[in-house]
């Protein structure tokens, strides 16, 4: 379901005192029904069904939290659009329909609750955050931000640039590996001018503010990002493969026994090795199968994985998300593959890509 559609299903489940008093709750019984853990108060005014909240994934409660947001201050939006905050940071990367909430890529990694709403606001703005909002005293330009369907959110740009020095490196790179898919790809062919006008702005933020907390960050990320990661488990996974010194080319095509084309998710440079992530879902998840067993879709892997090794004469390497978590993790699936690790950083991308590399968490 895309963010629109969560917002749709959403927003009559977010309601203030009127509203609930129109669904039928007494003004009386509020704080009872909170009490009792029927309702959720998402912040002073504003609740929702606490079963609704507790079957939600964790993207969809953070919707619900936005809307509670920017609902709860509509009336000062109109007073003062111009000097209003922003959905910013997570928050924004949540409207942006980046996979800023996918599990793949949280594992081991600290999170912001997602009933917290992040925004930015003028360092001489008014209003301090409660429980419920975390701002950031910020100036953003005018170009950086936007106003979709009434609420006022920090662009694409800006949300990644925020991204990469707030958020772990693993999140912010698969959010900038997804919106690079949307806008410099199609289907397996790059544009590689668009990629370039990317990379250019990214790095013109950084320049700004050379001694900013985090603007190394932007810059890895500046160089770092690509177009041809298919999933946030992809994005993690070449990243711990460049923390580990392998060098790979993603989405490598080869020849299909049927006469098109098979993609593999990477191919190690200066070996003749291939390596291919699968998360648990792709099994198990009733929408991927497409009306396929389990059973079945590991045997066509296995045909698939034996044809390619057949004709290419390439080994192959699969780990999942848990082996992909940290560096290390990944290191020891490979090594009991008789891989050979280096175990530093990748010099491919610049001694200072490297060095950053190398200070990442493994």
């Amino acid at each position: 379901m895309s963010v629109t559609s969560a917002f749709a299903a959403l927003a009559p489940q977010v309601l203030d005192r009127s509203g609930l008093l129109r669904s039928g709750i007494p003004e009386r019984a509020i704080p009872a029904a909170i009490s009792s853990g029927g309702l959720l108060r998402l912040r002073r005014g504003w609740y929702i069904d606490t079963p609704t909240w507790n079957q939600a994934e964790d993207r969809d409660r953070q919707v619900a939290a936005i809307l509670a947001s920017t609902r709860a201050s509509e009336n000062q939006r109109r007073r003062a659009p111009s000097g209003d905050p922003a959905i910013s940071h997570r928050s924004a990367a949540t409207l942006h329909d980046l996979p800023i909430w996918s599990r793949w890529i949280r594992a081991g990694a600290p999170s912001a609750p997602p009933e917290l709403v992040q925004v930015s606001a003028s360092p001489t703005s008014r209003g301090n955050a409660g429980h419920s909002t975390k701002r950031h005293r910020v100036r953003l330009a005018s170009s950086d931000v936007e106003v979709v369907q009434g609420i006022r959110r920090t662009t694409l740009q800006r949300t990644l640039f925020d991204l990469a020095r707030t958020e772990p490196f693993p999140i912010a790179l698969a959010c900038a590996d997804s919106a690079l898919r949307r806008s410099s790809r199609s289907g397996y062919r790059v544009d590689t001018t668009a990629w370039k006008a990317w990379r250019r702005d990214m790095l013109d933020r950084a320049a700004q503010f050379p001694r900013g907390p985090g603007v190394r960050a932007v810059r890895a990320l500046a160089e770092l990002a690509h177009p041809l990661a298919d999933s946030p488990l992809e994005s993690v996974s070449r990243l711990r493969l460049l923390q580990l010194g392998i060098d790979v080319e993603p989405q490598y095509p080869v020849p299909a026994e049927d006469g098109g084309t098979l993609r593999l998710d990477f191919r190690f440079n200066g070996l003749e090795i291939f390596g291919e992530c699968d998360g648990r879902v792709k099994y198990l998840d009733e929408d991927l199968r497409g009306g396929r067993t389990a059973g079945e879709i590991v045997f066509a892997e296995k045909l698939r994985h034996d044809w390619i090794c057949g004709t290419t004469g390439m080994r192959g390497v699969r780990w999942g998300a848990p082996h992909a978590a940290t560096a290390h993790r990944l290191e020891a699936r490979l090594r009991g593959f008789h891989v050979p690790v280096p175990g530093t950083a990748t010099l491919a991308h610049g001694r200072d890509i490297a060095d950053f590399l190398n200070r990442l968490p493994q």
